[in-house]
Order: C-alpha cells, then sequence, then structure tokens
C-alpha cells in the first residue's frame, strides 16, 4: 500500500524531523511504501505539491494531510475527487473549517478519519506543572502572574490557550497577565517576551504553545538579565529535542509532548482499513509531561525508536485490541 504525507514543514524543523523518523519505522513495520513530500512552512509550495500530486496518473491510495493554516479546506475536496483516502492528523480543523468540511464521510467518502492531539489537555497540564512550579520556586509568597505565547489564530494553539484559561480559572492565586501570538515563530516570541517584561517586569511564568517560542522567551529573560527556572518559569509543547535538554539543564521547567508520534499512529490506522476494518471517524492521541523527574525516560523514547514494532498499535495485527492505545507512554 502506498501512502503520501504532505509535510508542513521539512528535516530542519525539530519536531517534524522526529515525527517523520517514526512514521518510517512504523512504514518499514507494516509494509507500507511511504512517501514524504516537504512544504518547508509554505502554503503555498503545500498547495502547489498538492496539486500535482493529485494530477498524476497513478495517485497514491492514502494520503496524511495536516490542516496547516486552513488549506485542507481547498485540498481534501481535491483528494475526494481523485478517491484518495485521507486521514486528517496533528492539526485539526477549527470552527469555520468543521462547518465547510462537516465530519470524515459525512461529505467526502474518502476522508476516512481525524488523528488529532487533545490540544487542550495539554495545554491544561503545562499551565498546571508550571504553576506548581512557580509556587514552588515563590514558597507560595503571593499571587502567581503568568503570561502566555500563542501561535495563530487558525490553529491548535486556540486549544491548547483555552486549557491554559481553564487551569488559570482553576487557580484563586494565579493571575493571567496577557496572551499575545507569536506566530509559532522564535523571533517573535523573542520580542513578544521582551514587551511583556517591560510592561510585567514581576511575571512568574511563561507559558509557550510550542517549545520553540518557550526558547525564545527563555532567551528574552536571559537577555533582560533574569534567569529561566530560577526568576521565572518557562515551558511549552512539542518535546522537541532541545526542549528535552532544557528540561534536564532546568531551563524550562516542563514539556508536554508525544505527538510526534502521531504520523506512525496515523499509519497504523490506514494500515487497519487496508486490511479491511472499519476505522473510528475521530481518534485522540494523548500527550504527556516531561520534567526533570522524568526527563530521561521521555528521552529514550526519541532515541529508541528502533525497538517499537508498531504492529502491536494494529488491531489487525494485534486480535484483542478494544481500543488504539495511541499515547506516549504506550510506546514508553
Amino acid at each position: 500500500m502506498r501512502v503520501t504525507f504532505l509535510n508542513p514543514s521539512d528535516d530542519t524543523d525539530a519536531f517534524f524531523a522526529t515525527m517523520v523518523a517514526f512514521m518510517r519505522r512504523a512504514a518499514d513495520d507494516l509494509g507500507i511504501e511511504l512517501e514524504v513530500l516537504d512544504c518547508h512552512r509554505s502554503t503555498t509550495t503545500m498547495r502547489e505539491r498538492a496539486r500535482a500530486l493529485f494530477g498524476r496518473p497513478v495517485a497514491p491510495e492514502y494520503l496524511l494531510l495536516a490542516n496547516e493554516q486552513s488549506l485542507v479546506v481547498e485540498l481534501l475536496p481535491l483528494a475526494d475527487a481523485r478517491g484518495i483516502k485521507t486521514l486528517l492528523f496533528n492539526e485539526g480543523l477549527m470552527v469555520p473549517d468543521r462547518q465547510v468540511l462537516g465530519h470524515p464521510g459525512e461529505r467526502h467518502k474518502s476522508w476516512l478519519s481525524e488523528l488529532v492531539p487533545d490540544d487542550r489537555a495539554a495545554g491544561h497540564l503545562l499551565a498546571q506543572s508550571l504553576i506548581a512550579a512557580a509556587r514552588r520556586l515563590h514558597r507560595g509568597n503571593g499571587a502567581v502572574t503568568l503570561a502566555g505565547l500563542g501561535g495563530t489564530y487558525t490553529s491548535s494553539s486556540l486549544l491548547r490557550i483555552n486549557g491554559l484559561r481553564q487551569a488559570v480559572t482553576e487557580s484563586a492565586d494565579v493571575t493571567l497577565f496577557e496572551v499575545v501570538p507569536a506566530n509559532w515563530e522564535i523571533d517573535r516570541a523573542r520580542r513578544e517576551t521582551a514587551r511583556l517584561l517591560q510592561l510585567q517586569p514581576d511575571l512568574h511564568v511563561i507559558w509557550a504553545a510550542s517549545d520553540l517560542m518557550a526558547l525564545g522567551a527563555a532567551e528574552a529573560l536571559q537577555a533582560a538579565g533574569k534567569t529561566p527556572g530560577v526568576d521565572v518559569v518557562v515551558g511549552g509543547v512539542d518535546w522537541a529535542p532541545f526542549a528535552l535538554e532544557k528540561v534536564r539543564s532546568g531551563t524550562f521547567a516542563a514539556s508536554v509532548g508525544g505527538h510526534f508520534l502521531d504520523g506512525a499512529f496515523a499509519l497504523v490506522l490506514f494500515h487497519d482499513h487496508h486490511r479491511g476494518l472499519t476505522l473510528p471517524t475521530n481518534v485522540k492521541s494523548h500527550l504527556a509531561l516531561a520534567t526533570r523527574e522524568n526527563v530521561e525516560r521521555c528521552e529514550r523514547a526519541l532515541a529508541r525508536r528502533a525497538e517499537v514494532d508498531f504492529r502491536r498499535f494494529s488491531k489487525a495485527e494485534t486480535p484483542g485490541l478494544a481500543s488504539y492505545p495511541f499515547s506516549v507512554d504506550a510506546v514508553l
């Protein structure tokens, strides 16, 4: 069976490079011919590569598609018209996109399923961990003041921010100063953090919707003469390899991640569909928290991908599975 992944980024991106590495491992386990088309964070490139793919004399049987900048609204109907079985993953649909596309199999018969991380839970888990770390640092003296760095307003960042806001409302001693969009960019995160520090010099926590933006925040703190992890608690989402190193050193208090496995899990779903199984139309993957206490275990998940047999996650290959065990803890 042939699967094409329209990769929103490329191998210079720590998150997507890790995702593709695990996808290749899963493809070997499951007997899948995997093609990866890098799009270098360019919606123009993604659109061009998708249209070229749909125009091939022989199209792939299966397509993995992330909702980069809502481009799936344009591309999913084209894939359906060509009869390419599609799974939407990693970046889910926001409300306007959902209103256009509906749900898998509803308006586009070749759209099989969605596999997305529980982004709201991820944002909530990160916020809880950072707030607890700030309380330990300040020994419970006074309220905790927190600022957030989001991605874009048309992405999973909104769900992560909703999780952040939920955690704040659950904590009477926490004040949310401001949440600003940093567009997933390290330079913009650095600039926004510098601006936030000018407005609120006594920030205790900087929550970031990605590890890369958390790194920009940490660099801005250092430039302002503050020590991340000592003066201000910082953390992000992704489990990027550099972020786990920052957790180990204490620069980051936490990183939430594991959704780099979603590409491999998506291949499991395609494999099972190819074997005649009916797929659930919506699957959530569950993320995990990396802190200084468990970071070595998390790093093993990245380093030991050759030891993972993804056939164990397949209902077709492992009779008796009641549900898909799609979580980083299952891989660990």
